[in-house]
């Protein structure tokens, strides 16, 4: 949901509730007076009868009492049902992501499989190995995509699944561009490696790392309108190593750091909205780092870049 329509609602909202409670006001005022003039001084004028009650602090205590009971009660109700509603909204972008991005490596793996029976495709072998490709090859972007999802339903019981080695962080990291290479040049971009932690041994599930790595490393690629460069540094903090990897991408507005970890949140990026993901990414990052209680921070400047920090306790660290 666009956060510009979401605060516009929530401002008219507010508008209505301050009508309301400013009638609710006149209401305990008018009542007030006509009290007065009712049972305390019959004979009163009832502007006096107004001023006698304005002047009166048993009004003003509980009116005030009364007004912060209904505007707890107002503002519970109105943040429950804004948080389910975006949720909501939410929900149905990832939906229509997934069937989306499952739609359509299927049609085209059945499409070539249509020009594969052919009676005369057999007559033209390059011509069929090229289908053969195809399919191949979306079928492989198809298992990497149900497989995004499925990590995340992981989630539910990471500990069962955790397999922790000692790691050397900067191998790993090395071997993982390694397998994204391809990724990397097709994008026409690089990554440098700095790295100046002379420790590197972590404790860590080998699998949740690799995620961890190419979730953070594909986002830097997508979402850059340029050349992609990205700057990985290792350093030792203490007793932590920390990893940051920076990129010159287009960077994310203030008003949504706060929700970047949200499960199936997804920055409104406007003309480049067309991006593939399911906003689960960074969601997964997060649960994994949790789990190896370890921490993640987004430092990012719209149109700049983003930095992701890694914080992960050293082998030497642990008390185990």
């Amino acid at each position: 949901m666009d956060k510009s329509l979401y605060t516009y609602h929530k401002v008219k909202v507010m508008c209505l509730l301050s009508f309301a409670f400013v009638l609710l006001f006149l209401a305990y005022l008018f009542s007030g007076a006509w009290f007065v003039m009712t049972y305390v001084f019959p004979n009163i004028p009832y502007a006096e009868a107004v001023s006698e009650v304005v002047q009166a602090r048993a009004f003003w205590f509980f009116f005030i009492i009364q007004l912060f009971i209904y505007a707890t009660v107002v503002f519970v109700i109105l943040n429950t049902f804004y948080n389910e509603r975006r949720m909501t909204l939410m929900q149905q972008d990832f939906v229509n992501n997934v069937t989306h991005e499952i739609k359509t490596p299927l049609s085209t793996m059945l499409m070539a499989a249509e020009v594969l029976v052919e009676e005369n495709i057999h007559t033209n072998p390059f011509r069929r190995d090229q289908y053969i490709s195809i399919i191949r090859n979306e079928g492989e972007r198809l298992r990497e995509e149900l497989d995004r999802v499925l990590d995340v339903a992981r989630m539910t019981k990471v500990g069962v699944h955790l397999n922790k080695d000692v790691i050397s962080a900067k191998e790993f990291l090395l071997l993982t561009i390694q397998r994204m290479q391809l990724q990397i040049s097709n994008c026409g971009g690089d990554v440098i490696v700095n790295w100046e932690a002379d420790s590197d041994q972590i404790l860590f599930d080998r699998k949740s790392l690799e995620l961890i790595f190419i979730n953070i490393i594909d986002n830097a690629l997508k979402y850059n309108i340029n050349e992609p460069h990205i700057v990985i540094q290792g350093k030792v903090v203490d007793t932590n190593l920390i990893i940051q990897i920076q990129d010159n991408g287009i960077g994310i507005n203030d008003q949504y750091h706060n929700e970047l970890f949200h499960r199936f949140f997804r920055v409104p990026l406007g003309e480049t909205h067309h991006i593939k993901g399911f906003g689960l990414g960074l969601y997964l990052v997060k649960q994994l780092m949790d789990v190896h209680n370890s921490a993640i921070f987004v430092a990012s400047i719209e149109n700049e870049g983003t930095t992701v920090t890694l914080k992960i306790p050293l082998v030497e660290s642990k008390n185990e």
